[in-house]
């Protein structure tokens, strides 16, 4: 098939692309953007501020054009009283500041414009000077030639081509090398042999930690970068294999050859841990390991492409013939290389250049990102998007052997020596082979039968772990490693004789650097200066390669992290911009409407996540969550030793909220899917004991033994027998749970009645029965309950809206019970802590104020308003609440700080009725279950004894049998232990109770995929126990409340979901597979749905 021809950039007024393009830079090009912007607008500018002076506006002008009096008298009167003068000022300094308020149309500001162009007389210099600034903005709207093309143009190629269409060879694999200075300065013929060069001032001398104690992860980071955008041909040093764009070709390759080597082409996957490139086999193991990371990350993107399945654009592979299977696997594979560049991207400035910046050593979430748009209304776009190449000065810039750490030295030394690299380098190709799926490295062997699967976790963890323990070299003159010195020795010469590059001084020139006047300036140290004129003689005559590697360093100090060179401090940053800047995809195509939505939320940077925005960190915990706590530095802060971000973080008093201990990978879950086993976990308590009691401790301030014992994981059965009575007789006394269900009703019908919309009586209605139902009569509920303020129109100053409330219970019980991302923990918990503070608070008040203490809720809310500057009212407290509150007190005679605990804890789990009543509703709007939804809804329109809402229980408890809220829950192994079907469990084991399996367990429930209301009460009461707030007896107050809100939706009428995504409950895998989690509509996905749209057909 041939490549079709490139399309040709729009003419510009008639002027040819060609043309333009070689065209001189226009004025404001080189002044500058508020040189440009101050040219456009001076006339404009002096007339509208003349126009604002205390003098008449006529005679104000009149200073400026000569014009008749009367024209210019009705012109400023129309524009009422000098108001168009003053919208012509605003917005000229916006265009000179460079800032970008959008415009109100609505204001008519452009239409006044007009009003005054035209009402100028014809010969007005005003009216040219205005109007040519008028078709200026006009013209500077909409980038010219267009910034992306559609179509075939939407992904990567693989050699990086077309990243500018108009130009399509600019950056692309298999290019010359670009040269940034022109080498002006005639250099002497008798130059130092190479050799003598790197012996002299290169060799290093001793190892010198890094000043900012950066670890060798970074510098892993650094190579990623650099086998990116360079890889020379070892025959024609002109040439560069790479493509001048981060596009992660050590992993996808540089043509589509490589490329098709690493892909299964099936659903867009690549195989498992492969990297295409050979080379980054030859560097330190740590660069191996993260290239890994990313190797993971594009599988784990491309999965959850089909699995989020936006605007269905994907189907079901067995579906599909060889030419759509071809189609799709094209789309997926390239759409997530687009993301996961991305995520590379988002790296380098989140995570890479807030270190080499040293911003990492501060709470700022300040990062240097250059990829957003800058535009100002009269100063036009700065360009983006245009494309780069890389040149041969930056190669050598970016040669950080220095910074080879001590260790990784040893390693190196182990694998070659100086004289043998080229040897080493050829043997290297032989010995990995051209199979990128057996490339092995560190002496590590892959899995599988025949040595293509994955690495072993522990083995990429423990590289990692070494790169963030082992720091990083400093940058000096004798600081390169004698291992590296035919590397070195090769890059000069090819400076020299092959790319002829400019001196030291004149690459500086081109940055705007000063020049140096002698070998003291360039490096103070008496003993390299002078080692450097003997062999150069004259500072002019310095070259660029050891120029740059031996420069005196900067120091380590603020915005100084990586202290390098002079030079290249400067440089560096200069050409990340370019890179990053100058990539289309990583401006007009970083958009959600190119990456989906999901993935363009997951990609923007948390500042709440313990890293201050840092992005590394949630995608080692991502892809190692077993290894790799929600705190941990290792993770975190990983281009910084631990021992250094431990200083950092003493320094900034934040150093309790995080882990310091390294990743290890512990063992495998062992997972029970039968009843009776699940049964014996839950029961046996002496060998198997709760892992939730950490976070529910911390969480309701318990460190003290007590009625909560069973929090800090006790073993000890009676505690929570204890915590047991309590929920009993609070919530399970008698036939209270069932007693509540008729006021649960009424709350359901209220929210139906008030939120469900159509157009009129008699036609569909439409309801979000999550956001608008299900919710608010969960969390009204439980306020009622609790005595927890909410605010409504009578209490507008309640402590928590519906939403706020829900928002806070959902974030404890996630914080407590099942957190399915680890990279959002830290948020999570900060966030859970201080949403338990203000419920506990509350609800030990409470307590109290039913014992007749009827001013300590007043006294909370002042407290409150004091510690959270939240305003609040509640005094009066509910009889309901009252009654709760009685309750428990009763139950037992521990201090009423232990209840206010017991009772935060129940909330905390009622909320999951959340879900259970959410999962019912979706379950039973299954096409396949549309007949037992008509029964449904007959039973519901008669429900109207206990034997109908037993009923309709029953129809609940099956649905949360078959889809239940909660995948599971977990428990520790206490002691070796023995189960039948589960295996050996060792001491200190997790063990994850299966919900889906263990409700379809044959020996409990015969046929176990049907629907039968016939079954034993008793059978559900596993599930109850997994997900909700459950009594002894295996009562449920969360299926009660599920059941109010089914019967009442069907009484209503047969709901129906609506069509596409919002019809949906968004349900996906969380990231370690043994959770539920909800796509929400305007932020990250949690552990509880946020929307489904339904249609409801009046009864």
């Amino acid at each position: 098939m041939a490549t079709p021809s490139p399309p040709k950039a729009p003419a510009v007024f008639g002027q040819p692309q060609e043309e333009r393009q070689s065209a001189p830079p226009s004025p404001s090009s080189k002044r500058g953007l508020l040189g440009g912007a101050k040219a456009a607008a001076s006339t404009a500018l002096q007339m509208a501020s003349m126009a604002l002076a205390d003098t008449e506006p006529v005679k104000a002008v009149e200073s400026v054009v000569d014009a008749g009096k009367s024209q210019l008298e009705l012109v400023f009167e129309q524009i009422s009283h000098k108001t168009l003068a003053r919208d012509a000022i605003s917005m000229i300094k916006a265009g000179v500041e460079g800032k970008t308020p959008g415009l109100d149309d609505r204001n008519m500001l452009l239409e006044k414009v007009v009003v005054l162009l035209y009402s100028l007389p014809p010969d007005s210099p005003v009216g040219t000077s205005l109007q040519n600034l008028f078709i200026r903005v006009l013209w500077d709207d909409i980038p010219k030639p267009p910034a992306t093309l559609v179509g075939q143009y939407q992904y990567r190629e693989a050699d990086g081509s077309k990243n500018n269409p108009f130009i399509p060879e600019l950056g692309a694999a298999r290019q010359p090398y670009a040269r940034t200075t022109p080498n002006l300065h005639p250099f002497p013929e008798n130059l130092p042999d190479v050799a003598t060069v790197f012996d002299s001032l290169m060799r290093r001398d001793k190892f010198v930690p890094h000043p900012s104690g950066i670890s060798s992860m970074l510098f892993a980071m650094a190579v990623l970068i650099t086998h990116s955008i360079f890889v020379t041909d070892h025959e024609d040093l002109n040439m560069n294999h790479a493509s001048s764009y981060l596009d992660l070709s050590p992993i996808y390759g540089n043509n589509q050859a490589e490329q098709d080597k690493i892909r299964t082409h099936v659903q867009g996957e690549i195989y498992p841990d492969v990297l295409s490139s050979n080379r980054l086999f030859l560097m330190s193991p740590g660069a191996v390991a993260l290239g890994l990371v990313f190797s993971r990350n594009h599988n784990w993107i491309a999965k959850k492409l089909v699995e989020v399945n936006q605007n269905g654009q994907f189907k079901p592979w067995n579906s599909l013939n060889d030419k759509e299977k071809r189609l799709q696997d094209h789309a997926l594979f390239n759409l997530a290389r687009n993301i996961n560049c991305l995520w590379f991207e988002e790296v380098i400035f989140q995570d890479y250049i807030r270190v080499i910046l040293n911003v990492n050593r501060t709470t700022s979430t300040w990062s240097l990102v250059p990829t957003d748009e800058i535009k100002s209304l009269i100063g036009g776009q700065v360009p983006r998007g245009t494309g780069n190449h890389v040149s041969a000065e930056f190669n050598i810039l970016y040669r950080w052997h220095m910074a080879i750490s001590a260790q990784d030295t040893e390693w190196l030394e182990g694998e070659m020596t100086p004289d043998d690299l080229r040897a080493v380098w050829d043997g290297m190709n032989k010995e990995l082979g051209d199979d990128p799926r057996k490339f092995t490295f560190g002496g590590f062997k892959r899995t599988g039968k025949d040595g293509t699967g994955p690495f072993r976790d522990q083995d990429i963890i423990a590289t990692l772990t070494n790169a963030t323990e082992w720091v990083a070299g400093a940058f000096k003159a004798r600081g390169i490693p004698e291992v590296m010195r035919i590397i070195d020795c090769v890059g000069m010469d090819a400076a020299r004789t092959k790319w002829r590059c400019a001196s030291l001084n004149e690459f500086r020139e081109m940055l705007g650097l000063q020049k140096y006047n002698n070998f003291e300036e360039w490096n103070p140290s008496p003993e390299i200066a002078n080692t450097a004129k003997h062999l150069y003689k004259d500072i002019e005559n310095l070259e660029l390669y050891p120029g740059l590697m031996c420069e005196e360093p900067k120091p380590s100090a603020p915005a100084s992290g990586l202290a390098p060179g002079y030079t290249i401090s400067r440089a560096i940053l200069s050409d990340a911009a370019a890179l990053v800047r100058g990539d289309r995809f990583f401006t007009y195509e970083a958009t959600a409407g190119s990456v989906t939505s999901f993935h363009y939320r997951d990609l923007q940077p948390d500042y709440e996540n313990g890293a201050f925005g840092g992005q590394i960190g949630k995608l080692l915990m991502r892809h190692f969550p077993k290894a790799y706590t929600y705190n941990s530095v290792y993770a975190l802060f990983p281009f910084t030793t631990p021992a250094v971000n431990k200083q950092i973080l003493i320094e900034l008093g934040i150093a309790h909220k995080y882990d310091f201990t390294p990743p290890a990978e512990s063992t495998s879950w062992v997972e029970v899917k039968s009843y009776k086993e699940a049964e014996r976990v839950f029961t046996d308590s002496d060998s198997f004991s709760n892992v939730y009691g950490p976070a529910l401790a911390e969480m309701t301030r318990k460190h003290e033994t007590g009625l909560l014992d069973y929090l800090s994981l006790s073993t000890s059965p009676k505690s929570s027998e204890s915590f047991s009575k309590v929920i009993d007789a609070t919530f399970y006394s008698g036939q209270w749970s069932t007693a509540i269900y008729p006021d649960l009703a009424k709350l359901v019908k209220k929210h139906l009645d008030a939120t469900a919309w159509g157009p009129s009586k008699t036609a569909h209605h439409t309801v979000d029965i999550v956001a608008d139902v299900i919710v608010p009569v969960v969390t009204e509920f439980i306020a009622d309950e609790f005595g927890i303020p909410l605010k409504s129109e009578e209490n507008p100053l309640g402590l928590f809206t519906s939403k706020q409330l829900y928002e806070a219970l959902t974030e404890c019980w996630t914080f407590a019970y099942l957190n399915f991302d680890p990279g959002l923990g830290f948020k999570l918990r900060d966030k859970a802590m201080k949403a338990s503070e203000m419920l506990l608070a509350v609800i030990e008040a409470r307590l109290l104020q039913s014992q007749g203490t009827p001013f300590t809720i007043h006294e909370l809310l002042t407290d409150i308003k004091h510690l959270f500057g939240i305003e609040s009212q509640g005094v009066v407290m509910s009889e309901q609440a009252r009654k709760t509150c009685g309750r428990a007190l009763r139950a037992t005679d521990r201090p009423i700080s232990e209840v206010a605990g017991c009772l935060t804890i129940a909330a905390i789990r009622l909320v999951t009725a959340v879900s259970d009543a959410a999962c019912v509703i979706d379950f039973y709007l299954r096409e396949e279950n549309k007949k037992t939804l008509d029964d449904i809804c007959k039973v519901a329109r008669q429900a109207h004894n206990l034997l109908d809402v037993a009923t309709m229980q029953r129809f609940v408890q099956e649905a949360l049998r078959l889809r239940p809220a909660v995948a599971g829950s977990a428990r520790r192994a206490q002691k070796p232990v023995h189960l039948a079907a589960a295996g050996e469990i060792k001491a200190g084991q997790l063990v994850w109770i299966d919900a889906a399996a263990v409700n379809r367990d044959a020996q409990v429930f015969p046929e176990p995929d049907k629907i039968n209301l016939g079954r034993k009460s008793d059978v559900y009461a596993m599930n109850e126990r997994i997900s909700n707030l459950a009594g002894r007896g295996g009562q449920s107050l969360n299926t009660v409340m599920a059941c109010a809100i089914l019967t009442q939706l069907c009484s209503f009428g047969t709901p129906e979901r609506a069509r596409g995504p919002a019809g949906q409950l968004g349900c996906v895998a969380g990231a370690d597979n043994k959770c539920n989690v909800y796509l929400a509509r305007d932020g990250p996905p949690t552990a509880f749905p946020s929307s489904m749209t339904i249609t409801i057909t009046p009864a």
